[in-house]
């Protein structure tokens, strides 16, 4: 990711539509009793960015470890000033340092689309080892090859997803596949005419002249998408996959 969208990400996370509808899907489906973990879990987030599902979590699960590791010296920088209380550090997905056994959540969200998909795999591998039996891994990624545009240059974009290619990524990890279905289905349409120019009209440009889509929403617009996330939020945590998305959740549970 270009350096410049770790301090937009930093400054917008917190109240952003787009973000607040992931952290509202992951807090909804953490309530279910089906993917509740125990009391004061350990939890990781691999690939944290600048904090804010790490705060997230504190709030939440009161966890009696929080973990998180980023790539970005920025992002970490970020992340531990808004968790003073977690151990945040510099790290690689693809080749993680283990902190700490017996996770009982492990967290990936939109990081598994920068890496070589072999070596951010294997990463993710090792990391699902220290899950115990019943731990859960926690996935988000974009999906669709064809929607690469602009957005993706700005931040590494390698590779996009299906809800079929996500099913075999989480069969590789061997975990069992507890929930998957893609995600801002309701935006949908909109997204893609959005993204129609860069998508009709691709230009070679050097990534780092490219700024993302990622940008200050109107406050009466921020509410209403974000109004809408929830709406389909409710739907997913409910366990009713939907059928196409810009995005995809998956929860995988360790034997």
């Amino acid at each position: 990711m270009n350096p410049a969208e770790y301090d937009r990400m930093a400054a917008l996370e917190e109240t952003h539509w787009w973000y607040a509808g992931v952290r509202d899907l992951f807090s909804r489906l953490l309530k279910r009793p089906r993917f509740s973990p125990p009391d004061r879990p350990r939890v990781l987030d691999a690939g944290c960015g600048s904090g804010a599902h790490l705060q997230m979590f504190q709030s939440l699960l009161n966890p009696s470890y929080l973990g998180g590791f980023d790539l970005s010296p920025l992002a970490v920088g970020h992340a531990r000033q808004k968790n003073p209380q977690a151990d945040v550090y510099e790290g690689d997905l693809c080749h993680p340092e283990i902190r700490t056994p017996d996770l009982d959540l492990l967290f990936c969200c939109d990081v598994l689309y920068t890496t070589p998909l072999d070596e951010g795999t294997a990463g993710l591998k090792t990391l699902t080892r220290t899950l115990r039996p019943g731990g859960l891994l926690l996935l988000h990624l974009p999906a669709y090859n064809w929607l690469r545009s602009r957005h993706d240059l700005a931040v590494h974009t390698r590779q996009r997803f299906t809800t079929s290619s996500a099913r075999k990524l989480l069969e590789l990890l061997d975990l069992r596949v507890e929930l998957l279905s893609y995600r801002m289905s309701v935006l949908f349409p909109a997204l893609v005419a959005r993204r129609a120019p860069s998508l009709l009209f691709r230009r070679h440009e050097d990534s780092g002249d490219v700024v993302s889509d990622l940008a200050a929403t109107p406050p009466l617009m921020n509410r209403v998408l974000e109004s809408a996330l929830k709406a389909e939020n409710r739907i997913i945590s409910c366990g009713i996959p939907l059928p196409f998305g810009s995005s995809i959740v998956a929860v995988g549970r360790k034997p």
